[in-house]
């Protein structure tokens, strides 16, 4: 074998390796995607922004994973935190507010059976899909910047919103193609 076939090889290899990444994180999103969304209708308020939280933090640490980048819990949640910040003021209402109004008859359960699993859905989408991004380049958790990611968390955001919309309205959602894993997104 020649020392270009051995190279075509090997990137071959790296390509068929990468994409099988993409592929599996892809479906570890929106698998937990569909598991937050149904744990926005937990009828406890409050209760709800926990499980989501935790199945949050179960789909990165499965993303680690995928990508063989160490996990830490600590700085996972900072920037959960960081992040879904960014996005309360653009659901109309805050996290708070929302809880309350769930507790108003029939407006409230209306609500809770719509905008929670919706927003819930929405943020594991763009978390999953801001993190495997960042995986796919090459980042760890201790060199994310949340900060610096804002930007882009909206935008998978409101993708989100979209999918966990037309999830929990019974529609049929799809994993978004692999290719924004790899390309830069300002």
């Amino acid at each position: 074998m020649s020392e270009a076939e051995t190279i075509e090889e090997t990137e071959e290899l790296a390509v068929a390796k990468a994409d099988e990444m993409r592929a599996q994180s892809r479906d570890c999103i929106h698998r937990h995607s569909v598991y937050a969304a149904v744990g926005g209708l937990v009828p406890i308020p409050f209760l709800e922004m926990a499980t989501s939280s935790t199945i949050q933090v179960r789909m990165l640490a499965k993303l680690c994973d995928i990508y063989g980048v160490p996990f830490s819990e600590n700085a996972i949640k900072s920037s959960i935190s960081t992040l879904v910040a960014t996005v309360l003021p653009m659901t109309g209402v805050g996290y708070a507010t929302a809880a309350l109004v769930r507790k108003v008859p029939v407006v409230g359960t209306i609500f809770g059976v719509v905008a929670m699993p919706t927003f819930a859905g929405a943020c594991t989408y763009a978390l999953g899909r801001v993190f495997a991004w960042h995986f796919a380049k090459g980042g760890t958790v201790d060199d994310f910047d949340a900060d610096e990611m804002k930007g882009r968390f909206k935008d998978e955001f409101e993708d989100g919103k979209r999918k966990a919309s037309e999830f929990v309205k019974g529609g049929k959602t799809t994993a978004k193609p692999a290719a924004g894993a790899t390309t830069a997104k300002a």
